[in-house]
């Protein structure tokens, strides 16, 4: 598994850049085949603001966090996607157990463009959509950490927008014949 420690502003000392690899090289016991983790810092007034993305198994998690100190924020990162790590093999078990039905072994992989900037648009994510179930997307949203996640339904074969509501649940946004 290859970790990669970016400093996008501020200077990251080597010692912070080794915790954070020792830290981040703990989550490759949640996978088969974990093929990268990314953790990008980034040092505002205050606060250090860590997200760290872990490409694994087809799956894309993110997660933000923000700390006095890079160790903290790292840590709290770390438990973050620890727990949502756990989270999603207790699901995939449950599923297993009451369904009989196979999950799928690759969900889309996502490239982020985060440095490029046209106009009013601040990044661009470009990614290859695979037929999913509405179950797996729902699996997407919650690791992702996102308000939303587009989706090609293998049922209908139409493109789908499943999106978190204010007040709790998920709502599905589905294009009429």
């Amino acid at each position: 598994m290859d970790v990669l420690v970016r400093n996008a502003e501020g200077n990251l000392s080597d010692k912070d850049r080794e915790y954070a690899a020792k830290k981040l090289g703990r989550l490759n016991r949640y996978f088969h085949a974990a093929q990268k983790v990314e953790l990008v810092h980034h040092a505002e007034k205050l606060t250090h603001r860590v997200e760290v993305f872990v490409f694994a198994d087809g799956l894309q998690l993110h997660a933000v966090e923000r700390e006095a100190t890079v160790a903290a924020a790292i840590d709290k990162a770390v438990d973050k996607m620890e727990s949502r790590l756990r989270k999603l093999k207790s699901r995939i078990v449950k599923a297993h157990r009451k369904h009989g039905r196979p999950v799928a072994e690759a969900l889309d992989e996502v490239e982020a463009a985060a440095d490029e900037e046209y106009g009013d648009i601040r990044v661009e994510r470009r990614f290859v959509m695979k037929p999913m179930s509405v179950e797996e997307a729902l699996l997407q949203i919650e690791l992702g950490d996102l308000p939303f996640f587009l989706f090609r339904n293998q049922d209908t074969n139409s493109t789908e927008l499943l999106y978190k509501l204010d007040g709790g649940g998920y709502g599905l946004l589905c294009p009429m014949s």
